[in-house]
Order: structure tokens, then C-alpha cells, then sequence
């Protein structure tokens, strides 16, 4: 009752803008993540905290993976981290063959396949999750795991000698942080008065109001930039990236370092004139300080499949040295003079 009351309260703030059904649709992306109810409790909702990470930010890094993301690009690493729901995964090189899960299945889900393993079938499958209750093997395991700010943030806070000794910190990643608003702030907000650098890594897209509240907590941030062109955005995330840009002008001005990201994916960011479009982009704001190039890899192609999902780029290639450095040289000459570089990450 709380996520109805809240939308209806937004519309009247909606259509004050010329952009009102955008933000409207945005807000209803925004508040799956509070949908997802227990025994009439909102539920906030990460699936991993990864330790020690030294490739998302300075130092030694706790990264915490918040489950939900309003777009859906096709290339995701982290498919698990699209949905704002609890999700089975399936390991078959765990399994060893007992099949209890197909035999106690109340829905009749799980059936023998092919190869001899037991597969679940997405389509009957209820998500009572008790095949992975009962799969001790960890074959079948739930992904997404809900708690409070403050379990959240004792969670991170055993990490704290690290943090000290390499000038490190806590990472909100995703999914998209801001499609959990709340509960990004509480634990940021909590991080930042303990002491804890605080650096968030967002794909922009997201009502501004939110951003505004987290960022006095946060230190430094990534901002994905994917494509330079709307209609391309759409086609290949499912959402134009007019809110996106807009947000990183609004957000660029809070005054904390901004790094700008981009995944090179092969036939879909690839191309010399996106790049070059996005380095013109962060030339014109003068508050980001960098250009980060992300080279594709097919390291979440296996999650697909333990997601009982068909990941669309099958045989994809890593884009090569001399590709990857030929698009840094373009973005560096366009960056020229303007004391930005443009280098990328494997």
C-alpha cells in the first residue's frame, strides 16, 4: 500500500513537467524493487558482496550488488542482477545427481533433460525455492538476499582494516543502485559518517531527486555513457538516454569526481562515432574528470544458462588490443587539451 500511495502522490509532481510521462514511466521502472514483498514487509534486496575488488575504485573495495535494473541491456555480465525478484540459478557441474529436487518439486517443475540433469522449467516453476532449500550440493541456489541498512552496512564495516590500509572503500553497484533509493542512502549514509569512502557506480538512469539525496554521501562515482545516440540507446538497453545525459549534467555539478564509463560491445558501442560522440560529450562538462573504456568479455555468458535464459551474444570476440587502443587514441584526440584522458580496462 505504502509503493501505491507513493505513486499516486507523484503524479500531481509528474505532470508539472513537459516531461511528466517519462518521469512517471521511470518511477514505475524505479518502484519494482518495492513490489517484492514478504509477509507484508518491503524487502531490500542485494545478490552479492564481493571483497577485496581493486577495479572499482581506489584501494581495496567491498562491492555490493544491488538486485534491479531498469534497463536491459543485452550484453549484462550480471544477469542476475535484472530483475528486482529472488531467482533460482543452476550449477550442473554441482549437481550430483540425487534428484531430490525433481521428485519434492510441489509445482512439477524440475524434468530430466537431455544430457541426464535435472532442469527447471521457467514456465511452471512457482519460485517456493525449495529445490534449493533441499539441494545441499548448491547445484540449485537462490540469488538475492534481503535484510536491513544496518545488516548491510556491519556487513561492509568488517572490512574496515582493508579500507585503511590501501585507501579504500565500499562500492554500490548493480543492477542500479538508485532503483533501490532508500536503501542505497541508508547504508551510504551510515558508510560516510563511519568513515568509509563511499563511490557509486550508476547507469544514470534514474529520477534526479534521488540522485540529489544519495550524493552527499557518496566520494566519487562511475556514470555508464553507452550510447551517444537515443534511438540506438533504446534499441539496445530498452530505454533512450535523454534522462541519462540530463542527469549527468544536473549530477556533475555536486561536485564530486565523476569518471565516465563505457562498454565497448561489439556491433552495439563499438562503432568510432559513439565513442568520439561521448568523448565530445564529457568535454563539454567540465566537472567530469575522466573517460573509462570497458572492453566486452563473455565471462556472465554461463549465467544465462544457470538463469534458464538464451544470452544474445553467442560468439562474441573480446575486442582486441589494437581495437581497444585505437578507440582510447580517438577519444584522447578529442579530449585534447581539455586535461581528460581517455584509457580503458580489460
Amino acid at each position: 500500500m505504502e509503493v501505491i500511495s507513493g505513486i499516486i502522490q507523484m503524479i500531481p509532481e509528474c505532470r508539472k513537467s513537459p516531461e511528466w510521462a517519462e518521469l512517471f514511466a521511470l518511477f514505475l521502472d524505479c518502484s519494482r524493487a518495492a513490489l517484492i514483498c514478504r509477509n507484508g514487509i518491503i524487502c531490500r534486496m542485494i545478490f552479492n558482496i564481493q571483497r577485496c575488488s581493486n577495479r572499482d575504485g581506489n584501494g581495496l573495495r567491498t562491492t555490493v550488488f544491488m538486485k534491479g535494473c531498469p534497463l536491459s541491456c543485452v550484453w549484462c555480465a550480471n544477469p542476475e542482477s535484472q530483475s528486482f525478484h529472488r531467482e533460482i540459478m543452476e550449477s550442473e557441474s554441482r549437481c550430483i545427481g540425487c534428484m531430490a529436487c525433481a521428485r519434492e518439486c510441489p509445482a512439477e517443475a524440475i524434468k530430466i533433460a537431455e544430457n541426464g540433469y535435472p532442469q527447471i522449467d521457467r514456465t511452471r516453476c512457482k519460485r517456493c525455492f525449495h529445490c534449493a532449500d533441499i539441494c545441499y550440493a548448491g547445484s540449485k541456489h537462490v540469488v538475492g538476499r534481503s535484510n536491513s541498512p544496518d545488516a548491510f552496512f556491519r556487513e561492509i564495516e568488517k572490512d574496515r582494516f582493508f579500507f585503511s590500509k590501501s585507501g579504500g572503500g565500499v562500492t554500490f553497484s548493480g543492477g542500479e543502485p538508485l532503483a533501490q533509493p532508500e536503501l542505497l542512502h541508508d547504508i551510504a549514509k551510515r558508510c560516510h559518517e563511519s568513515g568509509i569512502n563511499v563511490m557509486l557506480e550508476s547507469c544514470g538512469y534514474a529520477r534526479y531527486e534521488q540522485f540529489e539525496k544519495v550524493l552527499q554521501y557518496v566520494d566519487a562515482m562511475y556514470f555508464d555513457v553507452k550510447h551517444i545516440d537515443p534511438e540506438v540507446h533504446k534499441r539496445i538497453t530498452g530505454k533512450d538516454n535523454r534522462l541519462i545525459l540530463r542527469n549527468l549534467h544536473q549530477i556533475s555539478e555536486f561536485g564530486i569526481p565523476i569518471v565516465v564509463r563505457t562498454p565497448v560491445i561489439p556491433g552495439y558501442t563499438d562503432e568510432e562515432k559513439n565513442i568520439s560522440g561521448i568523448a565530445e560529450l564529457i568535454r563539454s562538462i567540465p566537472k567530469v574528470e575522466g573517460y573509462e573504456l570497458l572492453a566486452y568479455h563473455s565471462l556472465g555468458e554461463s549465467k544465462y544458462h544457470a538463469l534458464g535464459r538464451k544470452y544474445e551474444l553467442h560468439g562474441a570476440l573480446t575486442p582486441t588490443l589494437e581495437r581497444m587502443l585505437e578507440l582510447v587514441d580517438l577519444a584522447n584526440r578529442v579530449l585534447a587539451g581539455s586535461g581528460k584522458v581517455c584509457f580503458y580496462l580489460e
